[in-house]
């Protein structure tokens, strides 16, 4: 299995705490995306510009960026940050050719001399499709009647 960041759109409305254990029974999604980690640890440092919540903690305490390997909230305070990012890595991206070739991680070897860079190669296409679907889900944030639930690796 692949490690994936998946986003949820979702309405306020929505019961926080029973979210995420009863995600695939919810009918209250109103649509998601999933963005492979390779693309979120590329693009993670600008994502710790977003305000943000955490859902797992009482009281959704208020904090920056995602939670990797747990759950974000994401509300009409993200929104603009939020859409902002993603738009301006859509039009980065936009400019490369297909597929998009990427350096990931550093990759210890068997002595200090051997590690290497992963090289990540994905379809750019897609991953211009993606940010477009977390561009629109921001613009519904900034309505204020809705949440983007992330769930981490």
């Amino acid at each position: 299995m692949s490690l994936e960041h998946r986003f949820y759109l979702i309405p306020i409305t929505t019961d926080l705490k029973g979210f995420w254990s009863n995600k695939d029974k919810d009918n209250c999604i109103i649509d998601k995306v999933v963005i492979h980690d390779n693309i979120i640890q590329y693009i993670s440092d600008t994502l710790e510009w977003v305000p943000s919540k955490n859902p797992a903690k009482l009281g959704n305490p208020i904090g920056q960026g995602i939670n990797y390997y747990g759950v974000t909230l994401f509300d009409n305070e993200s929104s603009i940050r939020l859409k902002g990012i993603f738009t301006s890595w859509r039009d980065l991206f936009g400019n490369a050719p297909d597929p998009l070739f990427l350096t990931g991680n550093y990759v210890d070897g068997n002595n200090e001399q051997d590690g290497v860079y992963d090289k990540i190669v994905i379809n750019r296409d897609e991953v211009i499709k993606q940010f477009n679907q977390i561009i629109a889900f921001s613009e519904c944030l900034s309505k204020g009647h809705y949440y983007l639930y992330h769930l981490g690796i």
